[in-house]
C-alpha cells in the first residue's frame, strides 16, 4: 500500500473533484480531509505491523471539524460522510488487490479493515458531535436576539403608549387636587384614553407579529401624532422634515419613528424642557436626525441608559447607522442618528 501511495491519493483527489460543498471546495479543509485520510492509512501499516489495532487520535483532531474556513466548519457532517464512503471503498479494494485471502490472510485483512472501519467512524462521530454544538451555540444566539428584539417591540411600541397614559393621568390628578384649569385637566384624561387604546392596539399587533401591522408610511404625520399625545407640560415642539419621504422604505422610516419618538419622550420625562426642536432631513441616499432640547441634561457618566436608550442604539444599529447622545447637564440633550437609505434594488 505504501508503495502506491501516489496512485492511491490521486483517487482521493479524484473523489474530491466530483463533490461540491465546503469539504471540497474549500482548499483548508481539503487538505484537511486529505491529512485525516494519511492518519488513516498510517494506523492501518503500523496496525498490520504490531499485528493488534493501533489508532491515531491526534489530540481528537481538532474536535473533529473539517478544518478550513468557517464555512467548511459548519459544512453539514453528511459532506464529510460522502468523501469517507469513497475513501473506505478505495481503501478496501486496494486491500483485497494486495492481500490473498487465504487462511493465513484472513487475520490481517480483518485487522485492516477493522482499523479503517474505527478510524473513520470516530472521525465522523467527532464531526457530528462538533456540529451539533456549533448548531446549538447558533439556537441560543438566535433566542438572546430574539429577546432582545421581543423587549425592543414591547418597550418602544407598547411601553411609550403605557408611559404616555400614566404621565397624562399623574398630571391629572395634580390639576384636580388643585383645581385649577379643570378643561385642561379633562383633556389630559382624553388624551390618556387615547394612549391606552393605542397600547392595545400595539400590543395585539405586536404578540400576533412582533411587529406593527402596517409600518410608518407618513413620518411627519407620525411625529406629529406621537408628539401630541405626550404629557408635555410646558413644553413647545418644533418639527421639521425636509426631503421627500419617498426615498426612504417604509420599514426604514417606521424604525426612525420609533428612535425619534423615544428620544422625544426622554428629554420630556428626564429632561422637562422648554423647547425641543425635532430636525428630519431625507436625501436619496441617507437619512439624518436631530433633536435638541433644552432641559436638565445628564451626567453621561452616571446614567446607566436603561432600556430605551439602549433600544435606540440597537435598531439603528439594525439599519447599518449610528445614534450619538452628547449632553450637559443644565444646557440640554443633543440627540443625532445617520442612517443610510439603500437604492431601490438592494432595499
Amino acid at each position: 500500500m505504501e508503495k502506491d501511495r501516489a496512485e492511491f491519493w490521486a483517487a482521493c483527489e479524484r473523489v474530491l473533484d466530483t463533490m461540491s460543498g465546503p469539504v471540497a471546495d474549500d482548499a483548508a479543509a481539503r487538505r484537511h480531509i486529505l491529512a485525516e485520510a494519511e492518519l488513516i492509512l498510517s494506523d492501518m501499516v503500523e496496525s498490520l505491523r504490531a499485528g493488534h489495532a493501533r489508532v491515531t487520535e491526534n489530540n481528537r483532531r481538532a474536535a473533529g471539524g473539517n478544518g478550513g474556513s468557517a464555512a467548511a466548519r459548519d459544512a453539514h457532517p453528511r459532506d464529510s460522510l460522502l468523501f469517507w464512503d469513497a475513501f473506505f471503498d478505495i481503501v478496501l479494494r486496494r486491500l483485497v488487490a494486495y492481500v490473498d485471502l487465504g487462511e493465513e490472510s484472513r487475520d490481517p485483512f480483518g485487522l485492516a479493515v477493522s482499523v479503517l472501519y474505527r478510524s473513520i467512524t470516530s472521525r465522523l462521530s467527532d464531526g457530528l458531535v462538533s456540529y451539533s454544538g456549533r448548531l446549538l451555540n447558533k439556537v441560543h444566539e438566535a433566542q438572546l436576539d430574539e429577546r432582545s428584539r421581543i423587549t425592543r417591540e414591547l418597550h418602544d411600541r407598547v411601553g411609550f403608549w403605557l408611559n404616555t397614559a400614566f404621565r397624562q393621568m399623574e398630571l391629572y390628578d395634580v390639576a384636580r387636587e388643585r383645581g385649577t384649569d379643570l378643561g385642561k385637566a379633562t383633556e389630559r384624561v382624553e388624551r390618556a384614553r387615547f394612549a391606552v387604546r393605542e397600547a392595545m392596539r400595539s400590543l395585539r399587533a405586536t404578540t400576533s407579529e412582533l411587529r406593527l401591522q402596517e409600518p410608518v408610511k407618513n413620518l411627519e404625520k407620525a411625529l406629529s401624532a406621537a408628539f401630541a399625545a405626550l404629557p408635555a407640560n410646558e413644553a413647545v415642539f418644533r418639527l421639521n422634515v425636509n426631503g421627500d419621504e419617498e426615498w426612504a422604505p417604509n420599514a426604514v422610516k417606521d424604525e426612525v419613528f420609533l428612535i425619534t419618538r423615544e428620544a422625544v419622550r426622554n428629554a420630556v420625562v428626564h429632561g422637562r424642557p422648554k423647547l425641543v426642536v425635532i430636525g428630519v432631513h431625507i436625501a436619496p441616499h441617507e437619512l439624518r436626525v436631530y433633536v435638541d432640547d433644552d432641559g436638565a441634561g445628564f451626567d453621561p457618566a452616571e446614567k446607566s441608559g436603561g432600556i430605551g436608550l439602549s433600544a435606540m442604539r440597537e435598531r439603528a444599529e439594525l439599519l447599518n447607522g449610528a445614534l450619538t447622545v452628547s449632553t450637559v447637564q443644565g444646557r440640554g440633550t443633543h440627540v443625532e442618528l445617520f442612517v443610510p437609505i439603500p437604492e431601490r434594488g438592494d432595499a
